[in-house]
């Protein structure tokens, strides 16, 4: 994730961090590897030898100012890029859909090219990649035989007009909070904003009060 980790590895064992662990078997069983930040050339090719999947983590590698991972050239060498959000204390919201619009802004500003990363390709990290990182089954995209895990958004609002490319609307201009209904398996968590598996004031009321419970022994 840093460039210290990298340095603190290398003086330590003298070697780089996916050297090391490929050296104890670890990566001879299906892995994934987060955030993936400081990537050399052979750290890419054992990705690729080995079916490594990188979970790339943008809200958290611009908060921490960690750097930014090389997912157009992992993209380019045919890795399967997922995303994640990583935690509550290096990304505030873990919102899934902002991390996949920071993946398509961040590279493109970082490559200085606005095709670095399309909207459909990041659309794809944040879905089907991040299903095949996990290993689930039939999940991941809207198709036939497939588990029904899927996000129905209100498109009576604002930043779904005009409606002309929905999936670049999704990925630039939607938001969370226009989450209308949420199904997980075809079972329904989340229905017009309301939720149903969960007691949504009692977990904020309970939240607050372990927050303010920290605060107060500090």
């Amino acid at each position: 994730e840093t460039q210290d980790e990298i340095k603190q590895m290398q003086e330590k064992y003298g070697k780089r961090p996916f050297q090391y662990i490929a050296e104890t078997g670890l990566f001879d069983r299906p892995s994934i590897a987060a955030h993936c930040v400081w990537l050399d050339d052979a750290d890419i090719a054992m990705m690729k030898e080995k079916a490594i999947t990188p979970v790339h983590n943008p809200g958290s590698n611009m908060k921490l100012a960690s750097g930014v991972a090389p997912v157009p050239k992992l993209l380019a060498e045919g890795v399967h890029v997922a995303l994640g959000t990583d935690g509550a204390s290096s990304n505030n919201n873990l919102d899934m859909l902002e991390e996949i619009r920071l993946t398509a802004m961040l590279h493109k500003v970082h490559e200085l090219n606005p095709l670095a990363v399309p909207a459909a390709e990041a659309l794809r990290m944040g879905t089907e990649y991040g299903a095949e990182a996990l290993w689930l089954e039939k999940t991941g995209r809207l198709q036939a035989g497939w588990k029904a895990d899927i996000v129905l958004y209100d498109m009576n609002r604002p930043e779904w007009c005009p409606r002309h490319d929905l999936v670049s609307l999704l990925v630039y201009s939607a938001n969370s909070g226009s989450a209308d209904t949420v199904l997980c398996n075809g079972k329904v968590l989340m229905e017009k904003g309301e939720l149903k598996t969960l007691d949504e004031e009692k977990i904020l009321r309970e939240a607050n009060a372990c927050a303010m419970d920290l605060v107060n022994r500090g």
